[in-house]
């Protein structure tokens, strides 16, 4: 005679997990049918034991997939936001860097030169409406040829 499960015996860890024990819940009629319903897709050679230890087991599965999914999905979000940050730092020191330097050559090309503030007034309205054309792109070889042609 099988034995009944309740909180008692759920407790008893002398109880091997394996071990069918007898149960008692209440389903509408129309869950019956479902089960029925299965039993009769899979072959009839089941029973309704076994579809409703299998409809647990897979819902188990994905209840706690869905909160391993959620639990990867923050974990490698707050992982891509560090790499995105450094990434950001990094890319803002040396464009810091990239910056100094180009406003060094400047000068010294500057000094060099010894261009009017008209002269460069001209040059700078050049260089902008050049970037924005190109979308950053200059061409070395362009602007020399143009050096030579003015």
């Amino acid at each position: 005679m099988s034995e009944i499960m309740n909180s008692e015996k759920l407790k008893d860890h002398t109880i091997l997990p394996n071990k069918k024990m007898k149960t008692t819940m209440y389903v509408q009629k129309e869950t019956y049918s479902k089960i029925d319903s299965l039993i009769q897709l899979s072959g009839g050679n089941q029973s309704r034991n076994d579809v409703i230890e299998k409809a647990i087991a897979f819902y188990f599965a994905y209840v706690t997939g869905q909160m391993s999914q959620d639990y990867l999905c923050g974990v490698f979000g707050g992982k891509m936001e560090g790499l995105i940050g450094t990434l950001a730092t990094r890319f803002s020191k040396s464009s810091f860097r990239s910056a100094v330097e180009l406003d060094m050559l400047t000068r010294m090309v500057a000094s060099v030169l010894q261009i009017s503030k008209s002269d460069y007034d001209k040059l700078r309205v050049k260089a902008i409406r050049d970037v924005k054309q190109t979308n950053g792109s200059i061409d070395i070889l362009e602007a020399i040829n143009e050096a030579e042609d003015s």
